[in-house]
């Protein structure tokens, strides 16, 4: 029989089966059918409307994971395809709703493979990619993106897994270079009075998207500030 794994999630004893199969196995007929019928997972995320409108969307996504699970010969049942909406890719994948239910379904089933459409709707944090390539491979689960430069890509070579990792870096870098741009667009916005986000409390937003105080807003403004910082009520109050 195959090597049964007992792992304690949430309270709730899961058995993991197959994610190791004892060298003493002589059935050559369970290994033949475990192999050209393997389970996977697939995961899905977008995290803003644009993402979706620039061909990312969930459902695109979903057809591309369901085409590569049948070229491959894997079984991946719909209650196996764990989405999240709205969610940022610089979220630990395991912290994210959906990231939580897939990792328990992982843990307590005969899944060897992790499927996804590319490499940003998993990580987009160098340390979390590493942490969670380490902690699948004890368990026997490859990862699987279906597009990687017009082809697929997946971590069940060495060479695999140095690539996901030089690539969850420069995922990374994006990142943190997207984050410096907003934030310097937002100061320019700021400084030349420009609107820079929704609706701000003591200002309108002209025909032309520059700010001119609101005279009855501001009067209230004055009065919170007045006190807040000489009658010592506090912000919340």
């Amino acid at each position: 029989n195959p090597e049964l794994c007992i792992v304690e999630h949430d309270s709730e004893p899961c058995v993991r089966k197959g994610a190791r199969l004892s060298s003493s196995l002589n059935n050559c007929d369970l290994m033949s059918e475990h192999k050209q019928a393997e389970t996977c997972v697939a995961y899905v995320r977008v995290s803003s409307l644009r993402q979706a409108e620039e061909g990312v969307s969930i459902e695109a996504q979903v057809r591309r994971v369901k085409a590569y699970a049948e070229y491959r010969n894997y079984v991946l049942p719909d209650e196996h395809i764990f989405i999240d909406e709205g969610i940022s890719a610089g979220m630990p994948l395991w912290n994210r709703p959906a990231g939580k239910l897939m990792r328990k379904q992982i843990m307590c089933s005969e899944a060897t493979h992790l499927l996804a459409f590319k490499m940003d709707r998993l990580f987009r944090n160098t340390r979390d990619c590493l942490a969670t390539v380490d902690e699948l491979q004890v368990e026997g689960v490859h990862m699987h993106f279906c597009e990687f430069d017009g082809g697929p890509m997946d971590t069940t070579s060495a060479t695999g897994r140095m690539f996901l990792t030089v690539l969850a870096a420069f995922g990374e870098l994006e990142r943190g270079l997207i984050s410096e741009r907003t934030k310097l667009a937002i100061a320019h916005l700021k400084h030349n009075m420009r609107r820079f986000t929704k609706d701000i409390y003591g200002w309108d937003v002209d025909p032309d998207g520059g700010l001119v105080p609101n005279q009855t807003e501001q009067e209230w403004i004055d009065w919170m500030r007045e006190r807040y910082f000489n009658k010592d009520v506090s912000a919340s109050q």
